[in-house]
């Protein structure tokens, strides 16, 4: 009887061995499947936020382009960075000159690209446009002697110059006829075609 018993004991216990061996593996492949830590930040969530912080960076950084003209050292186009004021642009540019009618400018606009920036000298209004550097123009063929004074470097002088010509010679065919004018030569026309319209 004893030898049966003996018999039966050591397969019974190989099995129930066998079976704790097998939930031991089990248990253990699944705390070595189980992520590093409880902070961990998915793969989407880590991309997506990298995403915006270039994407923020880049807006930040983007170039724009301003046409700075008058009575400043160093006038020309300059490439700003967006978000830099006008005040910005003036120290690029080596500042105004003495005689610059400074304070018709709003220092602390914020420039745009293709923004068209006049400084004008003493007695002179200064042009400020929007994004596209179109300002709205002065027709020359039917502006008053006081409104073509709003035109850049047209003072008094100049403005009865115009009307005076349009008088004796008709209306101006092209903006290029302005030169027709006496006191008005090439150089001024530079500066003043962008304002100028002739319908």
């Amino acid at each position: 009887m004893m030898n049966m018993l003996k018999r039966y004991k050591w397969p019974a216990a190989g099995g129930m061995l066998a079976a704790l061996f097998i939930i031991a593996v089990a248990v253990m492949s699944n705390i070595r499947g189980e992520p590093a830590g409880s902070n961990a930040v998915p793969a989407e969530a880590a991309a997506s936020s990298s995403g915006r912080a270039a994407k923020k960076e880049t807006k930040e950084n983007d170039e724009i382009v301003i046409d700075l003209k008058g009575a400043v050292k160093k006038p020309g186009v300059y490439e700003m960075r967006a978000g830099e004021r006008v005040h910005h642009l003036l120290k690029k540019a080596g500042g105004t000159v003495k005689n610059a009618e400074e304070k018709q400018v709003n220092l602390a606009a914020v420039l745009q690209d293709g923004m068209v920036i006049y400084i004008p000298y003493e007695g002179e209004e200064g042009v400020q446009t929007g994004a596209g550097g179109e300002a709205e123009t002065v027709n020359i063929n039917t502006a008053s002697t006081e409104e073509l004074q709003a035109i850049p470097g047209v003072g008094p002088s100049k403005a009865e110059a115009i009307t005076a010509y349009r008088e004796e010679n008709g209306p101006f065919q092209t903006v290029e006829d302005i030169t027709n004018v006496s006191g008005i030569g090439e150089k001024t026309f530079e500066k003043i075609k962008s304002s100028i319209s002739v319908k």
